[in-house]
């Protein structure tokens, strides 16, 4: 048999299916890893770093409600609420139930009023905002769309 032959073979034909159904099986699995060890990361940073980004910074309990038993656990891709400091890049932002997060404003962010864009200079503390990104190793959360929206009826 030469070699011409087993190219057109249905036998090579079946090894190279299996070798590419197996290849695309590798992808698939490696993605997963990927992604669990992304999501790992960030919940060990966030723990590593939970006080600094959440603690009240004049030494009072943390900014939840209820205390450790009420605890609401931050979500990592966005923050709802009003502006409570600008030290730029970084924004603090207070939700409705007053827990603070730390955001990152970079080049790329894109900010808007309506449907207009502005630059990060327009933010002002007391300003409320909608913000959605992605969580960094420091437990902050890196700012890639911030929407400048009116305060809530109820503030």
């Amino acid at each position: 048999m030469n070699i011409k032959n087993f190219i057109q073979s249905q036998s090579f034909r079946g090894i190279l299916i299996g070798l590419g159904i197996a290849i695309v099986a590798l992808v698939i699995f490696q993605t997963g890893v990927s992604v669990g060890y992304r999501k790992a990361t960030f919940g060990h940073r966030l723990g590593d770093n939970f006080e600094r980004n959440f603690k009240d910074p004049r030494g009072g309990n943390f900014g939840f409600q209820g205390g450790p038993s009420g605890m609401n656990m931050p979500s990592g891709h966005g923050a709802v609420g009003k502006i409570v400091s600008i030290a730029l890049p970084l924004i603090v932002v207070a939700g409705p139930d007053n827990l603070e997060k730390t955001l990152v404003i970079k080049e790329d962010t894109e900010i808007r009023e309506f449907r207009d864009t502005i630059t990060k200079d327009k933010l002002q503390v007391g300003n409320f905002i909608i913000v959605l990104g992605t969580p960094n190793d420091l437990g902050q959360i890196e700012a890639k769309l911030i929407r400048l929206a009116p305060a809530p009826m109820n503030n």
